[in-house]
């Protein structure tokens, strides 16, 4: 079997440690990976060995054909692809090796053992490949080896009497053609699983720190999508560029369906890090899950906003792109004790509209903290106005009541409230609260940064 063969052969292999949830499978797949192939190919090699043997003498020939005629061109072309396609196998297996180590912290021994017995055998390969075409290079001529040379001559003295269709025919074995149908599948397979590994790299750029994995699968995203057209090109097969053309259409109708199955399961790994979310593929909904006391008095307008507010921090930006990459919808579901609900919904739309949003944490803090006011009944009716001013947050307030209606008590408790429900701090500014009274009397809190810092200290040590 041919090349593109053991590419799809590979990815075959792995597919039940990768889709499977046993233990077994999950921690050692690359070893049962191995045991799969080296299998299929002893069965393989077994049932066709007729058809294998005539595939590579034919695949010899094509020396000897150029040997005959003297094209050193050409032979010189295959040397250099041969070179390349060996070194870059072996960049690709190195590579992988040397990130095993960097990466990862739970590799069985045995991987590294067989990933080491494969990358000293690709470089050997490879070193072999780049002597050989150095040599060619250097000679300027068909350079053969002994037993090339032996073969050659007992080719060249059959070749001056016959065409090489002439030789080539009488020894095809039966069922030849069912194999070269077979290497055109897989080679169409391989160029399929290469483009879609280059598409999935490049939608998925920039998720994972672990460069050296990227350039691997990027080498071999290239290696298959070579062999797969070289060996469908070097078939018998009348329809084979049209077969190349379907390769790549296939691969352009699977992208859309796998990049979104990749995106949501995700999505749904992503979200396992949050208790209050959930994630349902069927329906495609993410649902951020509240508890409150009482839902009597829920005010639909300023939750939604608050939960606009909310998505539009810079730590939720993470969890707004993976929701967007599958146009899920937001729901914020508030559930009180009796199992009361109250759903507030926010369409694919919006949440592409809050990621691209350009608002600083700054001018997220100040509207939270005037719709914070705003929602509070003593300040009904009244004047709210938030501001920065570089080196506090100021709040002024004028209630709908005078001074001596609990203004203090009212006071007291809004400004504990700020403190507990926002990090003012974490901006580097301090905060100044001041409420004005219609009678001309007002109320004002004060608090530095250092203040505002020390307090949460204590507090967090109190917690502690």
């Amino acid at each position: 079997m041919k090349v593109s063969f053991y590419f799809v052969l590979w990815l075959l292999a792995w597919m039940p440690s990768i889709l499977l949830d046993i233990p077994f499978l999950n921690k050692y797949g690359f070893l049962f990976a191995v045991v799969i192939v080296i299998l299929t190919n002893v069965v393989v090699a077994k049932l066709l060995k007729k058809q294998i043997e005539y595939q590579e003498f034919c695949e010899g020939t094509a020396i000897m054909e150029m040997a005959y005629n003297n094209d050193y061109k050409q032979y010189k072309r295959q040397s250099s692809l041969r070179m390349i396609a060996y070194t870059l196998n072996f960049v690709y297996i190195l590579l992988f090796f040397i990130a095993m180590f960097l990466l990862f912290s739970d590799v069985p021994l045995i991987d590294y053992i067989l990933w080491g017995v494969f990358t000293l055998w690709t470089g050997l390969a490879s070193l072999y490949h780049i002597i050989s075409y150095i040599k060619v290079v250097k000679d300027g001529k068909i350079v053969l080896n002994k037993r090339e040379r032996d073969l050659f001559m007992a080719y060249k003295a059959e070749r001056d009497t016959c065409t090489l269709e002439d030789i080539l025919r009488p020894l095809r074995p039966k069922y030849y053609k069912a194999m070269n149908v077979a290497n055109s599948i897989f080679a169409v397979l391989s160029i399929i699983i290469g483009l879609l590994t280059f598409s999935f790299l490049y939608a998925f750029r920039g998720e994972s720190d672990a460069e050296l994995i990227e350039i691997s699968l990027i080498i071999y995203a290239a290696l298959a999508v070579y062999f797969g057209i070289k060996d469908l090109l070097n078939t018998s097969n009348s329809q084979k560029y049209l077969l190349l053309l379907f390769s790549c259409i296939l691969a352009a109708l699977l992208y859309m369906p796998l990049i979104n199955y990749c995106n949501k399961n995700i999505l749904t790994a992503y979200i396992g890090g949050y208790s209050s979310l959930s994630y349902d593929a069927k329906s495609n909904l993410v649902q951020e899950t509240i508890r409150v006391n009482d839902i009597e008095n829920f005010d639909y307008t300023d939750e939604r906003k608050y939960s606009i507010l909310k998505l539009s921090e810079e730590g939720m930006k993470e969890l707004l792109r993976k929701i967007i990459r599958v146009n899920a919808e937001y729901h914020v579901v508030y559930r009180d004790s009796l199992g009361k609900e109250q759903v507030i919904t926010i369409a694919p739309s919006e949440l592409k509209e809050i990621y691209h949003q350009t608002k600083s944490e700054l001018d997220i803090l100040l509207e939270g903290l005037k719709l914070f006011l705003d929602g509070i009944d003593a300040l009904d009716e009244g004047a709210t106005n938030v501001y920065d001013d570089g080196k506090y947050i100021l709040i002024e307030m004028t209630p709908n009541y005078p001074a001596q209606t609990g203004g203090d008590e009212i006071f007291s408790l809004i400004v504990n409230s700020i403190k507990e429900c926002f990090n003012v701090a974490d901006f580097g500014r301090g905060l100044k609260v001041r409420m004005f009274y219609d009678n001309s009397q007002f109320n004002e809190c004060i608090l530095s940064l250092e203040d505002l810092t020390k307090e949460k200290e204590d507090t967090d040590n109190q917690i502690k």
